[in-house]
Parts: C-alpha cells; sequence; structure tokens
C-alpha cells in the first residue's frame, strides 16, 4: 500500500507539473502576442513624437530667422553681398565669413547652383552670432533625418582639431534661396545661371520682409524629408510639361518636393504649417495657364551628386536628385519658386 500511494502521489506530481508546463506557455504566448500588438503601436508614437519635435524644431529655426531681421533692418538670412566683385578685391561674391573667425567659405556649386548649397548651411554660420550657444543646438536637427547630426558630431563635437567656428555643417532644415535673389532671377522657366565674378549680374539682392507679396503663402524654411514616410516611389516630374516616369519603391523618406511628400514648411509670416506637395503639383496641371504659372517653379532640383552635393558630403544621404541611385527628380518647390520672394508657394 505504501508503494501504490507513492506512485499515484507520483503521478498527480507529474500531471501537475505537464498543467504548469502548459499554463506557462500559454502565459508566454499571451505575452507575445501582446508585444507584437504593442511594439509597432509604440514604434508608431515614438515616431510621432519626433514629427512633432521637427515641428518645434522648424518654428524655433524660424522665430531665429525673426531675430535675424530684427537685427538687419528687416533683411531675410543673407550672408552675399551683392556689391562684391573682382575688381573691389573681394573675389568671388559667393564667399562667407564666420565671426571671430578669419577663414572663408566658398558655396561653389556650378553654375546656377552657386552660393545654392548655402541652403543647408545657412544655422551653422548665423546662429551663434544671434545667441552665444545656439550653434550647438538640436533644433537644426530632425530626429529621424541623422546624417546631417552625424556630420556634426563628427567634424566638431568629437574632432580635437576643429571647433565650431573653424567648421560649416548642414542642417535637416533648407533656407529658401530665393531670399537672396532678386525676383527677376525667377520669372521665367530655367533660372539663369550665375556669374561668379558678378553678383549683381546674378541678381543677388538683400531681400526684405516688406518685398513679400504673399507673406503667407512664401515659405522661406522647411525640412528636406517627409520623415512621416518611410518608403518613396521615385518619379520624374518636369514643370509644365506632362511627363511622369515611376521607378521601384526604396526604404527611404521621400524628397519634401516629391507628390507623396507632406513637409513641414515655415512661411514668411512666421506660421508653420504641413503642406501636401500632391495638392500644388494639381495646381501646377490647371488648364488656364495664368493660373497654373503661379504655382510652377521655374527650375527642377537636380544638383549632380558628384560635383554638387559632394563637396559637402550630402551625396549618401538620399536626395533624390535624379542620380541613378537616387533617381527622383522633381520641380524645385520652395527652392525656385515663381516670381521668387514675390511668389507664392502654398494656397493661402
Amino acid at each position: 500500500m505504501p508503494r501504490q500511494r507513492t506512485r499515484a502521489a507520483n503521478c498527480h506530481a507529474v500531471r501537475r507539473c505537464a498543467f504548469t508546463l502548459i499554463e506557462l506557455l500559454v502565459v508566454i504566448a499571451i505575452i507575445a502576442l501582446l508585444i507584437s500588438i504593442l511594439l509597432p503601436a509604440l514604434g508608431n508614437a515614438r515616431r510621432s513624437a519626433q514629427l512633432l519635435i521637427s515641428q518645434t524644431n522648424l518654428r524655433s529655426l524660424s522665430q531665429i530667422g525673426s531675430l535675424y531681421n530684427a537685427d538687419n533692418k528687416g533683411s531675410f538670412i543673407n550672408p552675399f553681398n551683392e556689391n562684391y566683385d573682382r575688381t573691389g578685391g573681394y573675389g568671388s561674391w559667393a564667399r562667407v565669413r564666420k565671426p571671430g573667425y578669419p577663414g572663408v567659405w566658398e558655396f561653389n556649386g556650378p553654375g546656377k547652383w552657386y552660393s545654392e548649397m548655402y541652403a543647408f548651411h545657412w544655422y551653422s554660420l548665423v546662429a551663434n552670432e544671434l545667441r552665444e550657444g545656439d550653434w550647438a543646438s538640436d533644433v537644426q536637427f530632425a530626429p529621424l533625418d541623422p546624417e546631417p547630426k552625424n556630420r556634426f558630431l563628427e567634424n566638431v563635437v568629437y574632432n580635437d582639431n576643429y571647433d565650431h567656428w573653424q567648421v560649416i555643417w548642414d542642417t535637416s532644415y533648407v533656407l529658401s534661396p530665393t531670399l537672396w535673389y532678386a525676383p527677376e532671377r525667377y520669372r521665367d522657366l530655367d533660372r539663369p545661371t550665375n556669374q561668379t565674378t558678378s553678383a549683381a549680374a546674378s541678381l543677388v539682392r538683400r531681400n526684405r520682409i516688406d518685398n513679400t507679396v504673399f507673406a503667407s503663402s512664401k515659405v522661406v524654411m522647411w525640412e528636406r524629408f517627409d520623415n512621416s514616410k518611410k518608403s518613396r516611389t521615385p518619379t520624374w516630374k518636369v514643370p509644365g510639361l506632362d511627363i511622369n516616369i515611376v521607378f521601384d519603391m526604396q526604404p527611404y523618406s521621400p524628397n519634401w518636393n516629391n507628390p507623396q511628400a507632406s513637409p513641414t514648411v515655415a512661411t514668411a509670416d512666421g506660421s508653420v504649417a504641413r503642406v501636401d506637395m500632391i495638392d500644388l503639383y494639381e495646381r501646377a496641371a490647371d488648364d488656364d495657364p495664368e493660373r497654373a504659372r503661379a504655382w510652377i517653379p521655374t527650375d527642377q532640383w537636380n544638383p549632380n551628386s558628384s560635383n554638387t552635393l559632394a563637396p559637402y558630403a550630402m551625396a549618401n544621404d538620399h536626395l533624390e536628385n535624379a542620380s541613378q541611385e537616387d533617381p527622383g527628380a522633381y520641380p524645385a518647390y520652395f527652392w525656385a519658386t515663381r516670381d521668387g520672394i514675390q511668389g507664392r508657394d502654398i494656397p493661402r
């Protein structure tokens, strides 16, 4: 009898262990299921928070632009002197200095791009002049656009050979070149090539807030990518022509001017908004040529990777620029606005 009771007890213990193991597996399965449900939601919540930070950054940068306006008689951010020429001993006009540092940087992109890559580097050249210490602020970097910050950390923060006075770097937020050119440069399709020895011939000008006709519709800064989207389908769009070539989908965020994009922008009146680019494309396709004209930029945004982007270490940032690696090419919305500072970028 004692031996039989021991066997019964052992069998009962085995059954209890089996039930315990099954229960544990059920609990693990439930936890795994909950994780699979919650992780995407947590990821989406984190991404939404990062997008909100980017929007807040752009609002702060717009305020920095307003500080510049106040300190420079209403002028938009502009480091270029329209009076520079060879006879005056200054050399090429697209040269920029940092206060307190004798070095000179020349934004010497080829042809029509001469001076225009300043659009990505403006913050590093004016921030500390406005408020000391702002040169290192994260306000210049979008959380979901890591490459500019990586370059900043490598070249400035972690580099013992340089400090911020001796280096320039790019930001996640673009400054419109229309701020330092006369409206005449953007009257007709295909903006003209710049002349490095003559700012006047290149139509360089110090524009002021009073020069805007549609302040609430004129975009002055924007995100270079629509980071709310994780992938893009590159297309080929030509201003004023019904051409639409579609490429394979890529695992990168779309350019701000991709028809699929909805970038955040800041306008000349200081407001910030998200823009559905497809709306601008539809307006540019209006059957009425006069109505369509206002929404057709005067050129494409298609800088060459090797001689326009590579000198600034931007060739591998996956900006859609008609290259083999990044084939998308689009009208230069916000970059080459029809009628420049006097034109409209968004319908308001």
